[in-house]
């Protein structure tokens, strides 16, 4: 009996003892354990915050890509979203391409189809133009590393500026960056490689092609063999024109003269006098 009396007490003692032990330690060390959970689990809370945040302006700049229509507007989403998957080159592309369509169907974008001062006038194709070639190169040059399937931007930033130089009639620049894309796509994208090449085989026939008339011109005309041969590619309301205007200055006006007159009509003959 009295040992039983003395392992009770005994356990009482100790499990007294490992509260005591447990409590001391929760005072000392147990806030500084409880402030690291605190810390691991905010920074999990945040890093779940800044993803979804990201996922968010993600999904915002692909909106702003989809709803861009303009060639002005592109390029402020290019700009705005650099680095944002391939927003930024895609939106690049788009608004070269929206130039060139905007050439080939002689309608400004910022003006409705109907409207009296849709069509292209000369400076402005001269314009866009330039504007299509400057995207496409900054396309291109972005892209000149690039590997895998991220070259097929760059390839079609090079097809884009060979579309400009056949425009401009230069068929040398056209097969080089022809020749460009070739080589960069015949890895990865074996059938642009040969839609290059079979461009490349077309180019010497835009020499052959004869000039659009910017006006009427007449049949019976003699023609002027010594005109350069332009490309069909190239807007008729940019061809020079085969033939300027005279232009009659004082100093060349004929001397006007007096229109010619018939030869008056010769006198009846006079009737015989009857005798008297």
């Amino acid at each position: 009996m009295d040992n039983r009396l003395k392992d009770i007490q005994h356990g009482t003692l100790t499990e007294s003892r490992l509260n005591s032990d447990f409590l001391f330690w929760l005072k000392t060390q147990g806030p500084n354990y409880l402030l690291l959970a605190m810390l691991v689990l905010c920074g999990f809370m945040g890093f779940k915050w800044w993803e979804n945040r990201a996922e968010q302006s993600r999904d915002g700049a692909w909106n702003e890509f989809i709803s861009a229509k303009t060639p002005l507007e592109l390029i402020e989403v290019a700009n705005k979203n650099i680095g944002t998957d391939s927003i930024s080159q895609l939106a690049t592309l788009n608004a070269a391409d929206a130039y060139m369509n905007s050439l080939q169907t002689n309608k400004r974008f910022d003006r409705e189809v109907d409207a009296a001062d849709s069509t292209l006038t000369p400076e402005m194709r001269v314009e866009y133009l330039a504007e299509a070639d400057r995207l496409y190169a900054k396309v291109a040059t972005e892209g000149a590393q690039a590997t895998g399937p991220a070259t097929l931007l760059t390839v079609a930033a090079l097809f884009g500026r060979a579309a400009v130089s056949e425009t401009k009639n230069d068929a040398t620049q056209a097969a080089s960056f022809l020749t460009q894309a070739q080589e960069l796509a015949a890895k990865t994208y074996p059938q642009l490689s040969t839609i290059a090449e079979n461009r490349k085989q077309s180019l010497p026939q835009l020499a052959q092609i004869r000039d659009m008339p910017s006006r009427p011109v007449d049949p019976n005309a003699p023609t002027d063999t010594s005109a350069s041969t332009q490309n069909l590619l190239m807007p008729p309301s940019m061809n020079p024109p085969t033939a300027m205007p005279l232009r009659i200055t004082p100093t060349e006006t004929p001397a006007a003269t007096e229109p010619a007159t018939e030869p008056a009509a010769p006198a009846a003959p006079a009737a015989p006098a009857l005798p008297k």
